[in-house]
């Protein structure tokens, strides 16, 4: 365990790496359309769109969302919605880049 300690310390922690002005640029570029420009699942094409996309702006959703899953979302897409998969677009760093920008969404920080 200490070691384990030691190394986040030493290397940081990977969430604060991710830059999340270059997330706004992808998400500006690949997901305003669907998600709308202040996250709330408004965009142009959302009203044709069922399920409605994820409304990023809402706090329960950010008490619920796990990492993990965000990514694997981001990544592999959600099945039965428009949520399409990022993974031959985005590399890993522009995915942590991303999810920092949904962050700033979140209303309760």
């Amino acid at each position: 365990m200490l070691l384990a300690t030691c190394l986040w310390l030493a290397l940081g922690d990977p969430a604060q790496a991710a830059n999340a002005d270059k997330g706004r640029e992808l998400y500006t570029s690949r997901c305003v359309f669907c998600h709308g420009a202040a996250g709330k699942g408004d965009g142009p094409a959302a009203a044709a769109l069922k399920p409605s996309p994820t409304n990023f702006a809402r706090a329960d959703y950010w008490k619920q969302a796990h990492l993990d899953t965000i990514k694997g979302v981001i990544e592999n897409g959600k099945p039965g919605t428009a949520m399409v998969a990022f993974k031959a677009s985005f590399n890993a760093e522009q995915i942590d880049d991303l999810i920092a920008y949904l962050r700033t969404f979140n209303p309760q920080p």
